[in-house]
């Protein structure tokens, strides 16, 4: 193939290349049935003279014969992976001369003047071929076999001779008009805007696919940069609504691996790819499973965001049941796998007003959230070091969810970078302790 230079035009190639194959099968199979059809026909329809239709059975053959093989030829190089963009235009052109070729054949073998071209049946060969070649996505291998069939029919009217008044010999008044020029003339223009329009509609059909192989490669590319919740946001008329982005009410989580370092250093490289994966896997089951976003992953830890991308009532709520929900997850997987020492954890949640959109070009765009509350969540998750609990919220959060007789304030700290002091809550019973864990263990 030739050179690619983006991904795009490679998914274009391999389509090309697999509606050459098609062709390749769809010609062959055309060309075996219309040569059994006309074996029956000439047996059931067979005139005195067999003499008469011995030499056109020949030429008919010989045409289908050749149709055949170009098929074959064409579906063994596209299997192969072999078929070259300008091997299309140079089977087309055989197949048109070897049509045009045919049909003056038969018109001088019977006599007949070129004006008789149209009633030979060989003649919707011509139609056939220009029917094959939508299946391509190639309007320039369309338009180029249009022109040369038109020719090619033309050189075989001319070669058998052309009554400008239609045939003399044969054939009344009414028909010899018809197979006079204007009428010839009219066949001909409407053979040429039939492949014309055949190729229009491919090129748009060409540019239809190019445009939806465009699209869904760059879905799946934001994707990948992207939150699942807000990549579809980039594809609507709300895209430079998130480029500015915008101030709204949050709730914010952040959760880190405690130790990392020492279980770094006791794991091997695959063992802690697999132990990652296993931990964000878990991370992720509890974010979705409460409506949560999962910003980014720093590392072992997380920025896990409720409100995107609207804020909801319950948002601070659903954050304290998913940092529940994902301490449930951590006891579990220490049950099952029996880590020594155990996987620890330390949450922090915060709510409030924050900045948030997508920051970036097309090749590298992101969603992202800025603003003191992202701040002080970070901080509060590191506080659950200092007051060796796992799970820690803001009086914001747990406010705003309605949960004030399930925590216990644990402090007011100045927390680092920040003038106002925030008060801290923990959950009773603490995170972590026996009766916590014993619920885990009861968690189905």
């Amino acid at each position: 193939m030739a050179t690619l230079y983006s991904p795009v035009e490679k998914l274009v190639a391999d389509a090309e290349l697999q509606a050459e194959r098609i062709i390749g099968v769809v010609r062959a199979t055309v060309a075996a049935i219309l040569f059994a059809w006309i074996t029956v026909s000439f047996q059931l329809d067979a005139p005195a003279d067999q003499a008469l239709v011995e030499e056109p059975a020949l030429v008919v053959g010989a045409v289908l014969g050749g149709f055949l093989l170009l098929g074959l030829a064409s579906y063994v190089l596209a299997r192969t992976r072999l078929f070259r963009p300008w091997m299309a235009f140079a089977f087309t052109a055989v197949d048109a001369v070897v049509i045009s070729l045919g049909l003056f054949v038969v018109l001088d073998g019977s006599s007949l003047a070129g004006n008789w071209l149209p009633v030979l049946p060989g003649v919707w060969v011509g139609p056939l071929l220009l029917a094959l070649g939508a299946l391509r996505y190639r309007p320039a291998v369309q338009v180029w076999t249009t022109v040369l069939l038109v020719l090619g029919f033309a050189a075989a009217i001319t070669a058998a001779g052309f009554d400008p008044g239609g045939p003399s010999r044969g054939a009344d008044a009414p028909i010899a008009h018809l197979l006079s020029t204007a009428p010839m003339l009219v066949r001909g223009v409407f053979f040429g805007l039939t492949g014309l329009i055949a190729a229009l509609g491919m090129r748009r059909a060409r540019a239809l696919l190019i445009r939806a192989v465009t699209e869904t490669l760059h879905r799946a590319n934001l994707s990948r940069l992207l939150p699942a919740e807000i990549a579809p946001l980039v594809d609507t008329d709300r895209l430079e609504e998130w480029r500015r982005g915008r101030r709204q009410q949050v709730a914010i989580l952040f959760v880190d691996i405690r130790d990392s370092t020492t279980l770094a250093e006791s794991m091997d490289p695959t063992r802690l790819s697999v132990f990652l994966a296993s931990f964000r896997r878990r991370l992720l089951r509890a974010a979705e499973a409460n409506g949560g976003v999962v910003d980014k992953f720093i590392g072992d830890g997380a920025l896990i965001v409720f409100g995107i991308p609207e804020p909801r009532p319950d948002d601070c709520k659903r954050a304290l049941a998913c940092a529940r929900e994902l301490l449930r997850e951590i006891a579990k997987w220490n049950l099952k796998r029996g880590f020594i020492p155990p996987v620890r954890v330390g949450i922090g949640l915060h709510a409030g007003h924050v900045y948030c959109g997508l920051v970036g070009d097309d090749a590298r765009l992101e969603f992202t959230v800025l603003g003191d509350v992202v701040n002080v969540a970070a901080r509060i998750e590191q506080a659950t070091k200092q007051f060796d609990t796992p799970l820690l919220a803001s009086e914001a959060v747990v406010t705003a969810a309605g949960e004030l007789n399930a925590w216990e304030i644990v402090g007011i700290e100045q927390l680092r970078g920040r003038a106002d002091p925030v008060t801290l809550l923990a959950p009773m019973p603490r995170p972590g302790t026996a009766a916590a864990l014993g619920s885990a263990r009861h968690d189905p």
